[in-house]
């Protein structure tokens, strides 16, 4: 479900054709369930205002109903009245006919991102964006209506993506027919250009803490002497705590990171040649390095390394 023009614009014969008609077959019929149909004359101006898209599906459709948001099983006395009309795909209308209207969501009411297309599913979801007075009607929509993950309508999301992703509807063309199609697809884009962005970010952010640390190493063996009375080849290692952070998934997507256990993450910046004490400020200069680029407290260790001759 999308957002709607409301009031959409009621057409001038409106009121002569169907709403006085209507009024004086009520009164020459008070005893009828059914009343008679002078509204289908309007459906093509009621389809415009709608987009040619269902109201509830939310997708374009080639042929719908008018759909009497208030039944007339509920109340009679706006079977003739625009207001009460809704542009909807001939089953999906079938599907409401016997609920009440105070139990669902008005099409007139839904808001700007209140509901959204979950991909790969194409189920229908709510969002965060339904503000509470709402949300119980908005719920109701999902569990009393087909239009969560009714098949029907599943295969039509599937071809109207497909026809995106086979690049014969543009991403434009396809907001045009199935908006919230096009929206989860754009989310989806974003998603994965932010993705492929941190990855080069946190390859690039590794590579120079790397760096970094062999610096460090360099310039205190240089001052302390080449190797130090302990030298030997040592493993500069950090590690973070902070498993759930975006850097440290990218870390672990990159195989740059190894999980010891827990939430607890292992990076290797390097074996060097230099004595336990040296390799661990290297270590720590590459753990500050990681942090400051990416957001993330990484903390400094050390492995020993045996020689290749031990």
């Amino acid at each position: 479900m999308i957002p709607v023009p409301n009031p959409i614009d009621e057409p001038k014969e409106f009121d002569e054709d169907c709403r006085k008609k209507g009024a004086d077959w009520l009164l020459a019929n008070p005893d009828k369930s059914r009343p008679t149909d002078f509204w289908s004359a309007f459906k093509p101006a009621l389809a415009k205002g709608f987009s040619d898209r269902c109201a509830l599906g939310a997708m374009w459709i080639s042929e719908g109903t008018v759909d009497h948001f208030v039944s007339c099983h509920e109340d009679m006395a706006l079977a003739y009245e625009w207001s009460n009309y809704r542009y909807m795909a001939g089953w999906l209308n079938s599907s409401k006919s016997k609920k009440k209207a105070a139990d669902l969501l008005d099409p007139f009411l839904v808001g700007a991102g209140w509901f959204e297309i979950l991909l790969p599913s194409l189920q229908l979801a709510l969002t965060d964006e339904v503000p509470q007075p709402f949300r119980k009607r908005a719920e109701n929509m999902l569990t009393k209506l087909p239009i969560r993950d009714d098949e029907r309508l599943l295969r039509t999301r599937r071809e109207w993506l497909r026809m995106y992703e086979d690049d014969e509807l543009s991403l434009e063309g396809l907001r045009k027919k199935a908006p919230l199609i096009a929206a989860a697809v754009e989310k989806r884009n974003i998603k994965q250009q932010i993705i492929a962005l941190s990855h080069e970010q946190v390859r690039n952010a590794y590579e120079r803490a790397c760096s970094v640390g062999r610096d460090a190493v360099r310039e205190q063996t240089r001052l302390n002497g080449r190797r130090g009375e302990n030298g030997d080849r040592h493993q500069m290692i950090i590690w973070t705590a902070e498993g759930a952070a975006d850097a440290v998934v990218a870390l672990i997507a990159l195989q740059l990171a190894t999980p010891k256990g827990g939430d607890f993450h292992e990076l290797s910046m390097g074996v060097v040649d230099a004595s336990g004490d040296i390799a661990f400020q290297g270590a720590r200069q590459a753990a500050a390095s990681l942090t400051d680029s990416l957001g993330v407290q990484f903390h400094a260790g050390d492995d020993h390394v045996p020689r290749r001759d031990d």
